[in-house]
């Protein structure tokens, strides 16, 4: 199912910004095996983009390529281990060590991102974690939720290209469309 609803997240970033499915590159298969080196079970999630994808390499220089959602872009599996070394400082620093599996999947330039979560409990979550501000706050209910919601954004025109041809999105409906999507989720309420 995450499998396919990310292909469905492909096609409609692709109608809107033609050259970005291409640039992610195409995983080989069992690509999302190199996680396995942070956690012992690799997430279906990072299955299904991993498998699929390789992630917008850091050194991407066409600006209208770079970005996953407004403001991130999809960490380069070659680039995993750097990220996760990152995420990792951050967390410990915030206290989150020993409290469920963090493991990432979006960041942008300020080291803030975007995170598979799955608690002690074995509850999975998409959060966000601000490097510099926030804690790890819950933007969507389940990684099913994610893509589902991502893709709404796209049905909803949420996401668009501004005038020089970057992905953006109207707040707004945004937060509206991720609080019903994620009525759980404490991200879109605040």
């Amino acid at each position: 199912m995450l499998t396919g609803k990310f292909q469905e997240f492909l096609e409609r970033s692709a109608q809107l910004r033609p050259g970005y499915t291409a640039s992610l590159g195409k995983a080989t298969a069992g690509g999302s095996a190199a996680i396995s080196a942070y956690t012992p079970e690799v997430p279906a999630l990072l299955q299904a983009v991993y498998d699929t994808v390789l992630g917008t390499d850091s050194t991407e220089e066409d600006p209208s390529l770079l970005e996953f959602i407004p403001g991130y872009r999809l960490i380069h599996i070659g680039e995993y281990g750097r990220e996760m070394n990152v995420l990792s400082g951050i967390l410990q620093e915030k206290g989150y060590t020993g409290h469920g599996v963090v493991l990432p999947l979006l960041t942008n330039y300020g080291s803030d991102y975007i995170c598979y979560y799955r608690s002690e409990e074995g509850v999975e979550r998409v959060c966000d974690l601000l490097h510099d501000y926030g804690d790890l706050v819950v933007m969507y209910d389940s990684p099913e939720k994610f893509l589902e919601t991502l893709c709404e954004f796209y049905k909803q025109e949420v996401y668009f290209l501004d005038e020089e041809g970057y992905l953006d999105c109207d707040l707004v409906t945004e937060g509206e469309v991720g609080a019903a999507l994620n009525p759980d989720a404490k991200y879109w309420s605040e």
